[in-house]
């Protein structure tokens, strides 16, 4: 077998064991969830299973790390107000990242039992981030009663953000996910007008 083809094997077994996984999650808590379970679930041998991961939390680690990761990439591409003057651009990577498994995204982030832990994990990220690089863009925010405001209006924008891609990743709403990152970038944008336009 040559490089490409144990490539290709390799990311072929790592996509099974983790739907497996992610399957389990929705049937019992992760502390229930043994590596026999996913193996018999994905219908590979253990020995596959231990070539990709030392344990189970080896691969929640590296789940978490990759969503977080390309958020963060994504992030520093951005700098200042960019990222309020339009969101969209940011959005639409994140979009296109989890367009790739869309399916594996959506039984993450909606059906399993450690999908709360995971959302907050990557609101809090986003906040912290939206939160640093617009305060030390000294043009937007002058004062420390807008700092106050601003924090605020964050919080509610991203708050919103996800509880609206949980809603589309549920199929609570009706559009592709690139009209909700369009509509919902246009949302933000108006809200954060009287920052923006100084």
């Amino acid at each position: 077998m040559g490089e490409k083809a144990e490539y290709k094997s390799a990311i072929r077994s790592r996509k099974m064991i983790r739907h497996a996984f992610v399957e389990l999650l929705m049937e019992k808590d992760c502390e229930k969830i043994t590596v026999k379970n996913i193996v018999e679930r994905a219908d590979i041998s253990r020995g596959t299973f231990y070539a990709h991961y030392s344990d189970i939390y080896a691969m929640i680690a590296e789940i978490e790390n990759e969503v977080l990761g390309k958020m963060l990439e994504f992030l520093d591409e951005f700098k200042g107000v960019e990222l309020i003057l339009n969101p969209h651009p940011f959005l639409l990577k994140m979009a296109h990242f989890f367009e790739q498994d869309i399916e594996f995204y959506r039984m993450l982030i909606i059906s399993t039992k450690g999908a709360p832990d995971f959302v907050m994990k990557m609101k809090a990220v986003l906040l912290e981030n939206l939160i640093e690089k617009i305060l030390d863009h000294k043009e937007a925010v002058h004062s420390t009663q807008e700092q106050k405001e601003f924090i605020l209006r964050v919080n509610f924008f991203v708050g919103g953000l996800f509880s609206l891609y949980q809603e589309w990743f549920a199929g609570k709403i009706e559009c592709s996910l690139e009209e909700l990152t369009t509509t919902v970038s246009s949302i933000m944008m108006q809200g954060f007008q009287s920052f923006t336009l100084k």
